[in-house]
């Protein structure tokens, strides 16, 4: 009888059914991994209370070994085309975190505000919990501000990165500003929204800029420190509250750890239980990994995956940031005394090296990301970015005085010195500090190895053994900052292949300038408004031209003025791409006051400009400087250009060439009559003068009221040319950081030479020019109708003007000779000022034919 039970399956069938379910089982289990995690890397959506709307998430895997990035730039226009910028492009964000829990509140001694020495009666510090509390934020305690409305493409870098409000979106004035953020005038919020995240979480940089090197092995930060903005009284509160714009230039080490580590010695800290993302914390430079000693940002890169659709955003690397020069260093030698990069009362603005900023990203080396950064290959025809870098700054107190300054051996000796603690705070690390948790600390252990100093700040009394930093996700930070073309690129992506990026950087110029220019504006504290400069920028670019400079960098700031017009059209197509590049720069002024104002001015944008410029370009230029368009340099003696001048100084040793400056005055011969102002008398009776139109600028402001050589004080005011690969930064009138003030004790011995902590630029690297015989600036500074009311008086022979009331108009000496016995014109007025003979015969004939050719050029393109 034959059974009713169906047989079994064969053997190869069950096998394969045992395979097919382990495989959907596995795939199931990663999708939903996959899925968890693009949930929870997604940033915060509270939109409503961040201010924004449609904040989108962005999700991002992890492919960060090296060799495992690939980018395909047909792929990527392919999926433009296919998606559309708005899928691809990633929207700038800033996270805010809350205030460190670092100091004991009301322990603060603000010191004398009424003295605006930096180091008079300059307070006491507040006193420090320590070690420094853990950092217990979750994703869901930071506020979120996306600015993705304003920067949309790497066509609008750097122009619309958010520095401020822009124009007539600005609610406290730039002079005599009183309105606070302390005082609820103002609402950090809202400007985070409207402006900058910076008053509301001042350890994010306030970037101006960002670019990549030639290389694209580094990305570069320029930035500006915003606690030096405002300087008086009412402004303190807010003040100590930016102290981390000063903190950030501090330097602090860390050690990698796992996330094992991490949660072993600080399970307190948010995580998402099962990411293997790297971990850091904080740590003494014996501990510290070799190229974490002097860091303070992570930087974490994320690219588009175009071989996905649609295109995801994947993590293809973290690297630790490093600073150009180490700033606190470049404080310690600076003055033979006790100096501190900060001080309670604020007000150092005269410290006026730490106004500008720059921090550096290096690109980690992951297949194809550095080649394709350096060629500009990823961003696309649109301006669309592919690749993105998040700064997130690891967040300390501040450290006061050159006895916390957080140095290695090889740097300044085993020893910090200090000859004399004029500040009264060489105790700060003894009497000042409060242990936190009522525990005691121990500053050295025999459980640990020994410091490498013998003083100066102690990081483990300050920091522990156990500060582990938050994870990104839970970290107050930029996120989505776009990666886009180096400067030398010139925005022609076609410059370089990818296998073109590894040669050396060529000095493209010998000689370049940089301009901040508008095409109108306001002096300091509002005291005149110019609108010559359109024609000023000509005649100087031209003239700069014709005497030997190979390239002019205008940094175009009109836009923070008028929108109504810019200096495009005045530079091109007169000017051809060879000859001027121009950045378009709207950023505001953040204090237009004058230098003797209670709260001094901080030209914030201009510096900034400076800044950046040196940085964009002096790599691929020998000499270089930053001028005003009121400035001319005109080679002198047997120099025929400011070319042959540099080449001889090169020849010499010489690293920076000073200009002394003087003021220059218009020429009576070439004014007019002028009433056309309250102090200026009438139509019948015009009580000024104003230059007559047609002239040159240089032409009618040839009368130096100093002759060569020019006195010492007009150092004061000087302008340099300098060898950018020499001179590491330049504020306006100074060579701040140079090659020599951060050379360290070990590099000096190498070199077997002295060094002293105290470090002043000796004159063979430093000269100043010889006024006849090598070079000479002309400084023609506007005279306003106005400034010459009741000219017939102060100008009179014998006649001595009271205070501020100098004669404003110039009579040249005959022959340039103030010796002879002719003192006075035949109408009575006394001879003041200097003619430049070799400008008058030799140059300005030279400029009023090159002014010519490229009007007719431009009349031939205009027509044509």
């Amino acid at each position: 009888m034959q059974s009713r039970n169906k047989s079994p399956l064969p053997k190869w069938l069950f096998s394969c059914a045992v395979v097919w379910i382990a495989v959907n089982f596995i795939t199931i289990i990663s999708l939903q991994e996959h899925l968890s995690s693009l949930i929870e890397s997604s940033p915060p959506t509270n939109a409503a209370e961040a201010g924004v709307s449609n904040v989108k998430p962005t999700p991002t895997s992890d492919t960060s070994s090296p060799g495992a990035f690939h980018f395909d730039r047909k792929a990527a226009e392919t999926a433009l085309q296919t998606h559309g910028h708005d899928e691809i492009f990633q929207p700038l964000r800033a996270y805010i975190e809350k205030p460190l829990n670092d100091t004991v509140p009301n322990t603060i001694d603000k010191g004398n505000l009424n003295d605006k020495r930096p180091k008079i009666e300059a307070g006491r510090p507040a006193m420090w919990y320590v070690p420094l509390s853990l950092r217990e934020n979750t994703p869901d305690d930071l506020r979120v501000f996306e600015y993705g409305h304003k920067l949309r493409s790497c066509n609008d870098m750097p122009a619309k990165l958010p520095v401020d409000r822009g124009l007539g979106k600005h609610v406290a004035p730039n002079v005599n500003n009183r309105k606070t953020f302390s005082s609820g005038q103002l609402d950090k919020w809202e400007e985070a929204k409207e402006g900058t995240p910076v008053q509301a979480d001042p350890f994010l940089p306030w970037i101006h800029d960002m670019f990549p090197d030639s290389s694209g092995s580094v990305i570069h930060f320029i930035a500006q420190n915003k606690r030096r903005c405002n300087s008086g009284k009412v402004h303190w509160d807010d003040i100590h509250a930016l102290e981390p714009q000063v903190t950030i230039m501090q330097p602090v080490s860390v050690k990698r750890i796992d996330e094992t580590t991490a949660q072993e010695l600080a399970p307190s800290l948010w995580s998402d239980g099962k990411s293997s993302d790297q971990r850091y914390r904080l740590a003494p430079h014996e501990e510290a990994d070799a190229d974490a000693m002097f860091t303070r940002f992570i930087c974490r890169y994320k690219a588009m995956d175009y071989s996905k659709s649609p295109p995801e955003l994947i993590t293809v690397g973290e690297t630790l940031s490093t600073y150009p020069y180490n700033y606190e260093f470049v404080n310690y030698r600076k003055d033979v005394g006790d100096l501190s990069m900060l001080t309670p009362k604020g007000k150092d603005n005269a410290m006026f090296w730490q106004a500008q900023q720059r921090f550096d990203c290096p690109v980690p080396d992951n297949g194809d990301l550095r080649s394709m950064i350096a060629s500009g290959e990823g961003v696309l025809s649109d301006g669309t970015p592919s690749v993105y870098v998040d700064f997130v700054p690891i967040r300390t107190a501040p450290r006061y005085g050159k006895q916390m300054s957080y140095f290695t051996p090889d740097m300044a000796g085993e020893m910090i010195r200090f000859p004399q603690d004029s500040l009264g705070w060489g105790d700060l690390s003894k009497s000042n500090i409060v242990p936190a948790n009522g525990k005691v600390m121990n500053n050295i252990s025999d459980d640990h190895p020994p410091r490498l100093m013998k003083n100066g700040f102690d990081a483990r009394l300050f920091w522990g053994d156990s500060h582990v930093i938050p994870r990104i996700e839970a970290s107050g930070r930029w996120e989505n900052l776009p990666v886009c073309q180096p400067p030398t690129n010139n925005v022609n992506k076609g410059d370089k292949t990818l296998t073109e990026v590894n040669k050396p950087v060529e000095k493209k110029h010998k000689l370049a300038a940089c301009l901040w220019a508008s095409a109108s504006f306001k002096t300091r504290g509002d005291a005149q408004a110019v609108s010559d400069t359109t024609s000023r920028l000509i005649e100087w670019i031209e003239f700069h031209l014709l005497v030997g400079f190979d390239h002019i960098y205008v940094y175009d700031n009109t836009g923070a003025h008028t929108d109504e017009v810019s200096l495009e059209s005045t530079l091109f197509p007169r000017f051809l791409d060879s000859e001027v590049t121009r950045i378009d720069w709207p950023c505001q002024v953040c204090n237009n006051n004058i230098p003797a104002h209670e709260n001094t001015g901080e030209r914030s944008s201009q510096y900034a400009a400076e800044n950046s410029c040196r940085a964009r370009y002096g790599p691929t230029t020998e000499w270089m400087a930053s001028f005003d368009t009121d400035e001319y340099l005109i080679p002198m003696g047997r120099f025929n250009s400011m070319r042959e001048v540099v080449d001889d100084a090169t020849n010499s040793g010489t690293q920076i060439l000073t200009f002394k400056s003087t003021r220059a005055a218009p020429q009576r011969t070439y004014m007019e009559p002028f009433h056309e102002h309250k102090d200026c008398g009438t139509v019948s009776d015009p009580g000024c003068l104003s230059v007559q139109p047609g002239h040159l600028f240089a032409e009618v402001y040839n009368c130096d009221f100093e002759a060569p050589p020019k006195p010492g004080w007009a150092e004061r005011a000087k302008k340099q040319l300098y060898r950018s690969e020499y001179v590491l930064a330049h504020y306006v009138h100074y060579a701040t950081v140079t090659q020599g003030l951060v050379e360290t004790i070990e590099e000096a011995k190498e070199a077997n030479h002295k060094w002293d902590m105290h470090f002043r630029e000796s004159r063979d690297k430093d000269k100043i020019t010889d006024e006849s015989n090598q070079a000479v600036m002309l400084h023609t500074k506007t005279t306003v109708p106005e400034y010459t009311t009741e000219w017939k008086e102060r100008c009179a022979f014998g006649v001595t003007p009271g205070h501020g009331k100098n004669c404003r108009v110039g009579f040249p000496w005959p022959s340039n000779d103030d010796k002879g016995d002719e003192k006075a014109t035949p109408e009575g007025y006394g001879y003041n000022c200097f003619t430049n003979v070799k400008l008058s015969e030799v140059w300005l004939p030279k400029l009023r034919e090159a002014m010519k050719q490229r009007n007719s050029r431009v009349t031939s393109i205009t027509k044509s």
